[in-house]
């Protein structure tokens, strides 16, 4: 197998079960994970379970395959820029 590529071939199986729900993301660590949680037992113990690294990088590097939440980055970028001016115009 190709060395440069070989990265792409580690990680976990990603498979939640029904009923679970993702409560963090980790894709810039060196074993990518999320954490889930049993939504009928919020009670119960949170689970974290590697992800594989292909779809990590994939995640990480479009907006998580979002084009809203893309789109929402955009527009707070806008907004954020737009409101440095007027603060530095006095406005």
């Amino acid at each position: 197998m190709n060395d440069r590529l070989d990265w792409q071939h580690k990680g976990g199986v990603l498979d939640i079960p029904d009923r679970h729900f993702v409560y963090n993301v980790n894709f810039d660590a060196d074993e990518p994970y999320i954490t889930i949680v049993d939504a009928e037992d919020p009670h119960t113990e949170e689970k974290k379970m590697l992800v594989p690294k292909s779809l990590a990088y994939y995640l990480s590097t479009h907006a998580c395959g979002s084009r809203k939440m893309m789109e929402n980055f955009i527009e707070q970028g806008r907004h954020e820029v737009r409101v440095g001016f007027q603060r530095l115009l006095g406005l």
